[in-house]
C-alpha cells in the first residue's frame, strides 16, 4: 500500500519568541517556502502487526533538523523504528531525525521505517502528516516517491535513456566529515549518535569485475526476495530465473539470454561492479553500458543498455530445456513461457504450482515470437540514440492467461525513464541498508576486510532471497541463485533447520528481523500438519515433533526409510531427531527478547508450547530420579541414550517456555509441569578426550573431560557434527565464563570435526567461548576449503558448481557479530570473542529494541555505546575489567560514575543513548571521525579465494 500526500505553501511569519527554537529544529523562517510530500508504505502485515516505510520529500526550502507528526486512526502502536527516534502518546506520533539524516535539501528526501502492532485487523493509513509545522496534505497516488534516496547516493543519476557509468563518483557523506583523518584514536560518537556513512561503508564490499564474468560460476546475485536472477556474461548476458514458490522441485522459469551484449562483455576495456547499496549490476565496455537489477517492488528483471548500434538487430530470449514442456505464446511485443502442475502423492500438499516468464523490449520494431516450443523471444532494434531496455517478468504462477498477465505486469515500464523505473528499487535497498547494523573491519593482512565483505554480502543475499512467504533457501542451498537449470541436490521440497539456524542468528544481530519471518511462518502455519505427522509417526506423545527435514507443507517425508520424526521406521539420519522444534522455540523467544513484540510471541508461542509438550512426554524418569530420553543425537549418532541435543533442548526450552506462558498469561497447567520437570533434567553428558568413557560432572575439576554426544560416546557416528558444543550455541547454556565454560573450551579444543563442512559452526562456537583468534582461524580455513564462487558463496561439494550455498556466509555473518557483541542471556558483552589483530567499527542489535556500537583499535576498545529501545536496566559486563568506568547519556550528563564492578547496571530510558567510557581515558576526549569508506575498486583476496574478478 503506497499513498502520497503533498502541499506547497508560503510559511506565515514566525511568532515572536520562537526564532531560536525554530532554528534548532529546522522550522522555516518567516516568508520562507515550506512544503513537504510524504509517502507512507505498508510493506508487510501479519496478524497483530505490520511494517511500514515512510519517505519524506522536501519541496520547500532546505531543512536542517526535522520532526514529522501524524495521528494513527486504528489504534496502531509503533514497536520499533529505525533511521530516527520516536515518541507516541495515544494516537499522536512524533518522529525526529537521527542526526545523520537531519538535513533535507530542496528536492531531497529522507526516510525511516518502523514495525507496529495492531489492536484489530484494520490498519488505516494516516493522512495528517506535518513536518516542522508544515502540513503535508494533498492528492493520493500509488506511485512511489521520485526521490528514493535515504542519503546522497554514490551512484550517479541517469537520464531516461542513459545508464550510469561503471566507476561511481562518491557523493558527500550523510554526515559532514573532517577533511583530514586525525592521528591516533578517534570516535564516531557525536552528540549521542554513532555516525556512519552508510552508502560508502556498504560499497566497500561491492563485487568488482575487472574482466567479464562469462562463466556461470562467476554470477552476481540479483534478487528481490521472491525472484532471483543470478547473472553472468556468458553469451553476452545470461541470467537464470528462480523463484522460491515453484514447489515441489523448485523448477526454474527459464534462462534469459541477450546475445547482443557480447560486444560489451567481450570488449578490451570491459569494467563492471555489483553495487550492493543499489542492488544493481553496472557494466561498460566497447562504448556500451549496462544496468541490470531485479526490481524490489515487482517481479521484473530489468536490463537497461546504452551505446548499442541503432541499426543493429537485437534479440532477447527466455529459454527452457528438455524435458520441460511449457506453453509458448507470443503476441505483438510480448512472448511467454508458462506451465503449471499439481503437487501430488502421499503426504503432498495437493496445491497447484507453476512457472511463467514473459519477455519484451523497449526499442524500435519490437516483435515477439516462439522460435521453438521452449523459447520465448523478442526481436528489435535499439532506439535512435543506441539505448534499449529488456524486461522479463516472472511472477508466482498457478495458471491463467500468461500473455495478459505479462502485459499487465509490464505496463508502461518499457518506456519509463531509467531513473524513474529504478527509483523504487534504490529506495528499498537504501532503506534496508540504513536499517541494519553494519560492521567495518580492517586488518594488516586483509583478512578483516575479507570477512567484512562476506558479512555484507550475506546481508545483501538474505534480503535478495528471503522476503517471500516461505524461506528462499533450503539446506543452506541458495535456490534463488541456482545456475544449474532445474538441477537441485538434496530435497528441494523440504527444509533442513540445521542449515537455516545460522541465518536466524545473523539476521537477529543485524536487526533484519523481518527476514526471519518466512522461517517462523513455515513452522507456525504448518502446526496442524506437523501435529498430524507426529500423531502418525511418533504415537503416544503429546505436542509436536518438528521434522528436521520438513516438507514445505509440514511433514517429514523424503524418501522411504529416511523420514524425519518417525519412530515407526528403522533408525536413520533424522528419524529420531526430536529437538528441531525446541530450537525453533528458542529462536522465537530470542526474537521476542530482541523486539519486545508481544503479538509476535503470541502468534508463535504454540510452537514453543507444543515442542515442550513433546519433550515432556518423550522423557522418562530413570532409577536415579532424573529424566532420560532415547533418540538421535541429531544426525551423528542414531537411537542412543540421552543425546546431548535432547538434554540441552530441555535445559534451554523448558525455562523460556515457562517465561513465555507467564508473559502471555496462558497454560498455567503446562507451566506447573515444566517447573516440576526442570530440576529433574539430567546434567549434560561427559566423556574423555578419546570419547571412550562415560564420565560425570565430578570429572570437571580434573580438567580431563569434555562434553559427549550422548550417554553412549562409543556409538557409531554417521555425520560430522560437533554436538558437544550445541549447549554453547544455539542453546545458549554455556558462555565464555562461568559454570561449565572451561569444560566447553576443552570440548572445542578436542572436537572431532574441524572445518568438515561449509556449514561448520567452529567460528560461531569460538566466538561464544571468547576465543577470538580461533574464530578468525576457523573462518579462514572454511573459506579456503569451501568458498568456490567469486561472489562469496560456497559449495557443500567444491566440485559441484551449479548450486551455491548460503550457509557459509550465514555462519560468517553470525560469528562476526557474536565476536563483537553478545547479549543472549541478558548480559551485554562487548568484544568477547574478537580477533586481536582486527580493528572494528560496528553496530549490533541487542535485546529490547536496542543497539550496541563498538569501535576497536589495535586491540583496545575505543568506543562503547548503547541505544536503549525500551525502559529498563541494561546490564553490561565491564568492557575494561577492574577499571573505573563512567556512563554518560547522549546529552553528556553523567548517569553512573566510579563503576569498577564486574557488571554495570545502566538505568535506561527508551530512546536515550549511553556512552560507556574509562574514567582514565574517556571517549569524549577523543577527536570525532565518522565511520566512512569508499567503494571497492579491486577484487579482494584471501589465500586462494577471492571476491570479485
Amino acid at each position: 500500500m503506497r499513498l502520497k500526500f503533498h502541499r506547497l505553501r508560503m510559511a506565515l511569519a514566525a511568532a515572536a519568541g520562537v526564532g531560536v527554537g525554530a532554528a534548532l529544529i529546522g522550522v522555516p523562517s518567516a516568508h520562507a517556502a515550506a512544503g513537504c510530500q510524504v509517502t507512507y508504505t505498508v510493506t508487510n502485515q501479519w496478524p497483530g502487526g505490520f511494517g511500514t516505510n515512510v519517505s519524506v520529500n522536501n519541496i520547500g526550502d532546505p531543512v536542517n533538523g526535522w520532526k514529522l507528526t501524524w495521528s494513527f486512526g486504528g489504534g496502531q502502536t509503533i514497536s520499533q523504528l529505525w533511521n530516527g527516534s520516536y515518541t507516541q502518546s495515544g494516537a499522536q506520533v512524533t518522529v525526529s531525525d537521527a542526526g545523520y539524516n537531519a538535513s533535507i535539501p530542496t528536492g531531497g528526501s529522507t526516510s525511516f521505517g518502523f514495525n507496529g502492532t495492531l489492536s484489530g485487523s484494520a490498519n488505516p493509513v494516516p493522512t495528517d502528516f506535518v513536518l516542522n509545522g508544515t502540513p503535508c496534505t494533498g492528492t493520493v497516488t500509488t506511485s512511489p516517491s521520485p526521490s528514493p534516496s535515504v542519503s546522497p547516493s554514490a551512484s550517479p543519476s541517469a537520464s531516461p535513456s542513459a545508464s550510469p557509468s561503471v566507476s561511481p563518483s562518491v557523493s558527500p557523506s550523510a554526515s559532514p566529515s573532517p577533511s583530514v583523518s586525525p592521528s591516533g584514536n578517534s570516535t564516531a560518537w557525536q552528540n549521542g549518535k554513532f555516525v556512519v556513512d552508510v552508502p560508502n561503508v556498504v560499497r566497500r564490499s561491492n563485487i568488482v569485475l575487472s574482466k567479464a564474468n562469462t562463466s556461470s560460476t562467476q554470477f552476481v546475485p540479483l534478487g528481490n526476495g521472491a525472484l532471483g536472477a543470478p547473472a553472468w556474461g556468458g553469451g553476452g548476458f545470461t541470467a537464470q530465473l528462480n523463484r522460491n514458490d515453484t514447489f515441489p522441485d523448485r523448477k526454474s522459469p527459464g534462462q534469459v539470454v541477450i546475445p547482443g551484449l557480447s560486444r560489451l562483455t567481450g570488449a578490451s576495456d570491459f569494467k563492471g561492479y555489483f553495487d550492493l547499496y543499489d542492488g544493481t549490476l553496472y557494466e561498460s565496455g566497447g562504448g556500451m553500458t549496462l544496468k541490470a537489477y531485479v526490481r524490489a517492488d515487482t517481479s521484473q528483471l530489468v536490463v537497461d543498455v546504452t551505446g548499442a548500434d541503432p541499426n543493429s538487430s537485437q534479440t532477447a530470449q527466455v529459454k527452457l530445456w528438455s524435458p520441460r514442456n511449457p506453453r509458448a505464446e507470443a503476441s505483438g511485443s510480448v512472448a511467454t513461457l508458462s506451465e503449471s502442475w499439481t503437487d501430488g502423492g502421499t503426504w503432498a500438499s495437493g496445491q497447484t504450482f507453476g512457472t511463467m516468464a514473459g519477455v519484451s523490449a523497449g526499442g524500435r520494431n519490437v516483435r515477439a515470437s516462439n522460435p521453438d516450443s521452449r523459447t520465448a523471444q523478442v526481436s528489435f532494434q535499439p532506439n535512435s540514440d543506441g539505448s534499449f531496455r529488456v524486461i522479463v517478468v516472472s511472477p508466482g504462477w498457478k495458471g491463467g492467461n500468461a500473455l495478459t498477465t505479462a502485459t499487465g505486469l509490464l505496463g508502461t515500464d518499457l518506456t519509463r525513464g531509467s531513473a524513474d523505473l529504478a527509483a523504487s528499487t534504490l529506495s528499498w535497498w537504501h532503506d534496508y541498508w540504513n536499517s541494519v547494523g553494519l560492521i567495518k573491519i580492517t586488518s594488516g593482512d586483509g583478512s578483516g576486510e575479507y570477512f567484512e565483505n562476506m558479512r555484507t554480502l550475506y546481508l545483501y543475499a538474505i534480503a535478495a532471497s528471503n522476503r517471500d512467504t516461505l524461506p528462499g533457501t533450503q539446506a543452506g542451498e541458495a535456490n534463488l541463485f541456482n545456475v544449474g537449470q532445474d538441477t537441485q541436490p538434496w530435497y528441494p521440497a523440504g527444509y533442513w533447520f540445521w542449515n537455516l539456524r545460522m541465518m536466524i542468528q545473523a539476521n537477529l544481530s543485524a536487526g533484519a528481523f523481518s527476514l526471519n519471518t518466512p522461517m517462523f511462518t513455515l513452522y507456525r502455519t504448518n502446526l496442524s500438519n506437523i501435529a498430524a505427522w507426529t500423531s502418525a509417526r511418533y504415537p503416544g506423545h503429546e505436542g509436536i515433533c518438528v521434522p528436521e527435514t520438513m516438507r514445505f507443507n509440514g511433514n517429514g517425508s523424503w524418501y522411504s526409510g529416511n523420514e524425519s520424526c518417525d519412530s515407526t521406521i528403522a533408525p536413520s539420519y533424522n528419524s529420531q531427531t526430536v529437538t528441531s522444534g525446541a530450537e525453533i522455540g528458542l529462536w522465537i523467544w530470542q526474537t521476542y527478547l530482541a523486539t519486545d513484540d508481544r503479538s509476535f510471541l503470541s502468534a508463535n508461542y504454540p510452537v514453543m508450547r507444543d515442542s515442550a509438550k513433546f519433550l515432556l512426554s518423550h522423557a522418562k524418569a530413570g532409577s536415579d530420579g532424573l529424566l532420560h530420553t532415547h533418540s538421535n543425537a541429531h544426525e551423528t549418532q542414531w537411537s542412543v541414550d540421552d543425546p546431548i541435543t535432547d538434554v540441552a533442548a530441555m535445559q534451554a526450552l523448558f525455562p523460556v517456555t515457562v517465561q513465555a506462558a507467564q508473559t502471555l498469561g496462558v497454560d498455567s497447567d503446562l507451566v506447573g509441569r515444566l517447573q516440576t520437570a526442570i530440576p529433574k533434567i539430567r546434567p549434560l553428558p561427559r566423556t574423555d578426550f578419546g570419547q571412550t568413557q562415560v564420565l560425570s560432572p565430578s570429572s570437571d575439576s580434573a580438567g580431563n573431560d569434555m562434553l559427549a554426544l550422548s550417554a553412549q560416546p562409543t556409538a557409531a557416528k554417521h555425520n560430522v557434527e560437533n554436538l558437544g558444543l550445541e549447549p554453547v550455541w544455539p542453546y545458549n547454556l554455556i558462555g565464555d565464563s562461568g559454570n561449565q565454560s572451561d569444560l566447553a573450551k576443552r570440548t572445542f579444543s578436542h572436537r572431532s570435526y574441524i572445518t568438515e563442512t561449509d556449514w561448520s559452526f567452529d567460528a560461531l562456537h569460538a566466538a561464544r567461548l571468547g576465543l577470538g583468534n580461533d574464530m578468525r582461524t576457523a573462518l579462514i580455513a572454511n573459506v579456503n576449503k569451501y568458498q568456490v564462487f567469486p561472489n562469496g558463496f560456497a559449495s557443500w561439494d567444491p566440485s559441484k558448481l551449479t548450486n551455491p550455498y548460503l550457509e557459509q556466509l550465514g555462519v560468517t555473518a553470525a560469528a562476526v557479530t557474536e565476536g563483537l557483541v553478545q547479549d543472549y542471556d541478558g548480559t551485554l558483552r562487548i568484544a568477547p570473542g574478537w580477533p586481536s589483530t582486527w580493528n572494528a567499527d560496528g553496530t549490533v542489535y541487542i535485546q529490547h529494541k536496542g543497539k550496541a556500537h563498538v569501535q576497536i583499535r589495535n586491540g583496545t576498545l575505543v568506543t562503547v555505546a548503547v541505544e536503549a529501545g525500551a525502559d529498563g536496566t541494561i546490564t553490561v559486563r565491564n568492557p575494561w575489567p577492574g577499571q573505573n568506568v563512567t556512563v554518560v547519556n547522549g546529552g553528556g550528563t553523567t548517569v553512573l560514575a566510579n563503576q569498577t564492578g564486574a557488571t554495570i547496571a545502566i538505568p535506561a530510558q527508551a530512546g536515550t543513548s549511553y556512552l560507556i567510557q574509562r574514567a582514565s581515558n574517556p571517549t569524549t576526549s577523543l577527536p570525532y571521525w565518522p565511520v566512512g569508506g569508499s567503494p571497492a575498486t579491486t577484487a579482494k583476496h584471501l589465500g586462494s579465494r577471492s571476491i570479485g574478478l
